[in-house]
C-alpha cells in the first residue's frame, strides 16, 4: 500500500513509514491531581487581589491610544478610542473588584480628567460619562457570571428593586417644570368672563384664513398670567391648547415662549445657536435613517443657493437621530400619535418638506412634556432655556455635547 501511495519514491515511503511507528508508541502519561477549593474560591471575589488604592494611578494604555493622549486629541469624541480606554481602565480596576463602589468610579474618572483634562464633558461634573461608562463596562462583565452565589447574593443587596406604583396618566400631561399658583404673578385685572371673552375672541379668528395678528397678540397677551395659572393648577395641556387655539401653531408658541422666558426672538436664538453645529449634527446622523438618502438625493438634484436653507431643514429634522429617538415622534407629515411635542408639516411628502423654498409649513405642534433628550438638548443647549431645579443633563445628552463642541 505504502508503495502504491509514494510510487517511484523510496525516500518518501521511508518517511511515511517512520512517521507511522512514532504514532504506534505510547505517549508518556500524565498524572492529574485534583483537590476540592472551598466554595469561596468558586466565585468572582477571587479576582480581589487586595483592597482598592488610596490614590489610582492610570494605566499605561495601548501605543496608538496613548500616542493620541500624549498628542492631546479629543479620543472621547472617537467611539473605538473611547472603548479602547474604558476598557483599559477596566481590566485595571476588576484586579482589585468586580463590584467597585460609586467613591471608587468617581476615583477613576476624576484620575482620568486630573491627567488628560482636554477629555472633560462639555457640561457637568466633567467625569459623568465616563463614570457611567465604567459602571456598565462592569455590569456587562458580571452579567455571564449571574448564576454564581455571590453574584446573585450582590444582586439581591444592590440591585434595583420595582416597587408597584399607581399608573399615570400621561395623555396631554404637562411634566415639564411649572411655577405654582402662588409664585406666578396676580391675574388682578382680568375675571373668568372677561377671560372667556378673551378666549372667544381667539377662536374666531383661529378660524380665520388671514387671522389679524395685532387682536390676537393682544388677546393672547392679555389671557397669559390667567393661563400660567391654568397650567400650575394642572389643567391638561389639549384642555388649554383647545382654549387657545394659537397654541397650537407655530408663531404662537413660539410667541407664548417668548412671554414665559422673556426672550425677545427665540426663533432667531435657535438659528444663531444651531448653525455652528449643524455641520456636526449632520455628520453624527449619517448613514442612520431612510430619510438622509431622501434629504441626499434631493440635495444631488437642488441649486447650489438652495442648499444653505435644504442643509438647515436636513439638520432640524434628523437631530432626534443622534440620540438614537424616533424622527416621528418629533417631525411628522401624519398625524401626531405620542404625548411628546411634536410638528405636523403641511407637507406630502419628506422630499417636497426639504426641497420648498421658503420656511417650511406646520399644521400642528404639540404642547406636552419634555422629556426625551432631544427636547432637552434644544431647551437646554440650543435656546439657552433653565429654570431652577431642572435636572442635571442625562448622560445621553453631555455625551452628544462632546461631539457637537
Amino acid at each position: 500500500m505504502v508503495a502504491y501511495l509514494f510510487e517511484g519514491s523510496f525516500k518518501k515511503q521511508a518517511k511515511f513509514l517512520q512517521f507511522a511507528r512514532q504514532l504506534k508508541e505510547p505517549e508518556p502519561t500524565t498524572t492529574l491531581t485534583f483537590e476540592i477549593l472551598p466554595n469561596d474560591c468558586l466565585s468572582p471575589t477571587c479576582q480581589e487581589y487586595g483592597s482598592f488604592p488610596a490614590v489610582f494611578t492610570l494605566p499605561t494604555f495601548p501605543k496608538d491610544i496613548q500616542t493620541k493622549l500624549d498628542a492631546k486629541q479629543p479620543c472621547h469624541k472617537v467611539s473605538t478610542d473611547r472603548h479602547k480606554i474604558v476598557r483599559i481602565l477596566h481590566e485595571t480596576m476588576a484586579q482589585y473588584t468586580m463590584y467597585p463602589t460609586n467613591s471608587e468610579y468617581i476615583k477613576v474618572a476624576k484620575a482620568l480628567i486630573f491627567r488628560y483634562p482636554f477629555l472633560k464633558d462639555m457640561e457637568g461634573n466633567g467625569y459623568n460619562t465616563w463614570h457611567m461608562s465604567l459602571k456598565r463596562r462592569f455590569k456587562a462583565e458580571r452579567t455571564p457570571l449571574v448564576h454564581h452565589e455571590v453574584v446573585r447574593n450582590m444582586k439581591q443587596k444592590f440591585g434595583h428593586h420595582r416597587s408597584p406604583q399607581a399608573p399615570e396618566n400621561n395623555q396631554g400631561s404637562i411634566t415639564t417644570s411649572v411655577r405654582r399658583s402662588s409664585d406666578i404673578i396676580s391675574v388682578s385685572g382680568e375675571e373668568e368672563s372677561s377671560i372667556d371673552a378673551h378666549t372667544q375672541v381667539l377662536k374666531r379668528q383661529y378660524l380665520k384664513a388671514q387671522p389679524d395678528s395685532c387682536i390676537v397678540t393682544n388677546a393672547m397677551t392679555k389671557t397669559f398670567q390667567w393661563r400660567r395659572k391654568e397650567v400650575a393648577e394642572g389643567v391638561r395641556a389639549d384642555t388649554i391648547a383647545n382654549k387657545y387655539p394659537f397654541l397650537k401653531t407655530p408663531a404662537g408658541l413660539c410667541e407664548e415662549m417668548n412671554r414665559i422666558h422673556n426672550i425677545e426672538n427665540l426663533q432667531h436664538r435657535f438659528r444663531e445657536e444651531f448653525l455652528p453645529i449643524l455641520p456636526k449634527v449632520l455628520a453624527l446622523a449619517k448613514g442612520k435613517s431612510p430619510l438622509e438618502k431622501i434629504y441626499l438625493q434631493a440635495r444631488e438634484e437642488s441649486l447650489s443657493e438652495d442648499l444653505p436653507a435644504m442643509d438647515f431643514k436636513a439638520g432640524l429634522v434628523l437631530l432626534p437621530i443622534i440620540f438614537k429617538e424616533k424622527v416621528e415622534h418629533h417631525v411628522t407629515l401624519e398625524e401626531p400619535g405620542t404625548p411628546y411635542p411634536t410638528t405636523q408639516l403641511t407637507h406630502t411628502d419628506w422630499k417636497s418638506a426639504f426641497t420648498r423654498r421658503g420656511p417650511s409649513g406646520s399644521k400642528r405642534m404639540g404642547l406636552s412634556c419634555a422629556g426625551p433628550n432631544t427636547l432637552t438638548f434644544v431647551q437646554r443647549c440650543i435656546l439657552k432655556i433653565s429654570e431652577e431645579g431642572d435636572k442635571p443633563l442625562s448622560t445621553t445628552v453631555i455625551r452628544i455635547l462632546n461631539q457637537l463642541y
